[in-house]
């Protein structure tokens, strides 16, 4: 359970609307950005609110990315969870974060970082 729990609540999202109305372009950029920071996708699982809306959750080896989008608002909440059972993988997290951040471009962020268990690997 050693791990790395980045959460965040992100305001007014500046990414095109898209991302956050409809579940094609979100799952797929969330499924990338998991890629790009090293992790192992193992599933994902993505809902679409009607008219538009999307939470989604992205499956990891290294445990997942939950994301829940509210387009009326332009507001985001990630929730980052990357376990440390082999070796330390919060740069992995924080690389996720960064990214996710970068894809969504909140003109304001509230983030908390948590670690989770005894991070000694």
């Amino acid at each position: 359970m050693n791990g790395l729990h980045l959460v965040a609540d992100c305001y007014n999202c500046q990414c095109p609307a898209d991302i956050l109305e409809r579940t094609t372009q979100l799952e797929a950029q969330c499924v990338q950005a998991c890629r790009d920071a090293g992790m192992q996708v193992v599933g994902q699982q993505f809902y679409q609110f009607e008219p538009s809306g999307v939470t989604g959750a992205v499956l990891l080896a290294e445990s997942h990315l939950a994301i829940h989008t509210w387009p009326e608002t332009g507001n985001v909440t990630l929730d980052i969870y990357v376990c440390n059972y082999q070796e330390d993988n919060s740069h992995k997290a924080q690389r996720l974060y960064d990214l996710m951040i970068a894809l969504l471009k909140p003109e304001r962020t509230l983030a908390k970082s948590i670690e989770r268990g005894a991070i000694d690997v």
